[in-house]
Parts: structure tokens; C-alpha cells; sequence
């Protein structure tokens, strides 16, 4: 996706576009958190930070889009919701810790347990099924 395209996303009434800011700005930081702890996955809340973003300040998605080391994952997500298969590996892989972690040392109840289980690997299945390359020129 283009700086031009990001720019012209429509107005928003400014309690919507403040909502955004403020959930695409706890996704990232959320996200960001995810780098160093691993209980937290990264990619699925920096998702939902560019997508927010994208709607509430396209100057800000924009920012994130020119990034020399995101800015693809970015602008790739935004244009045709691509996530290359190294993003892929990582967050699965990082959610995959997670529940053994989850395991291991909490030693959690069969439903609780379940339910991490049935969401991880949701959340692996979807993942996995994005696309992995955009087509889009310029994108990569």
C-alpha cells in the first residue's frame, strides 16, 4: 500500500477516531511487549495496531509503513493481508511456547487448558492460511 493511499482513508467522527488511537496504540505497546516476554505474541497485536491506525491517523500507518525494518510487514498486511512465513514461524512458534510454558509451570485445569490449546491453535490456523506473499509492486 502506498503513502498516498494510506493518506486519503476517509474522516472519522472523533470519538471513533480517538477509540482507535487509543486500542491501536495498547495493541503496539502490547505487541512491542511481546518482543521480550513470551506469553505475549507480537505479530497478531501489531496487526490490529496497523489496522487501526490505518483508519484513525494515516499519517501515524503511514510513519509505521516507511519503518526501514517493519515498514513492509506493514505495508504488505495493509495491502492485501500478507504475512511473510518467517512472521508466520515466529508467532506461531512464540504462541506454541507460550502454552507449553502455560503447562509446565502453571499446571493449569483440563478446561483452562483446553481452551488454550483450542485458541492457540486457532490462532495457528489462521495464521497459516494468510497469505504469505503480496503481489503488490513495490511490496517487495
Amino acid at each position: 500500500m502506498t503513502e498516498n493511499a494510506i493518506l486519503s482513508a476517509p474522516a472519522l467522527p472523533r470519538l471513533v477516531r480517538w477509540t482507535l488511537l487509543g486500542f491501536g496504540g495498547f495493541s503496539f505497546a502490547l505487541g512491542a511487549l511481546g518482543l521480550i516476554l513470551p506469553v505475549l505474541p507480537t505479530t497478531v497485536f501489531w496487526i490490529v495496531a496497523i489496522g487501526c491506525f490505518s483508519k484513525a491517523s494515516p499519517p501515524l500507518a503511514a510513519r509505521l509503513v516507511a519503518h526501514p525494518r517493519l515498514g513492509r510487514s506493514f505495508a504488505d498486511w495493509l495491502a492485501c493481508g500478507a504475512i511473510d512465513w518467517r512472521g508466520k514461524v515466529l508467532a506461531i512458534g512464540g504462541m506454541g511456547a507460550s502454552l507449553l510454558t502455560a503447562m509446565l509451570l502453571l499446571d493449569p485445569a483440563d478446561g483452562v487448558l483446553m481452551v488454550l490449546g483450542l485458541g492457540w491453535l486457532g490462532a495457528s490456523m489462521w495464521l497459516a492460511t494468510r497469505p504469505a506473499y503480496c503481489p503488490v509492486p513495490g511490496s517487495r
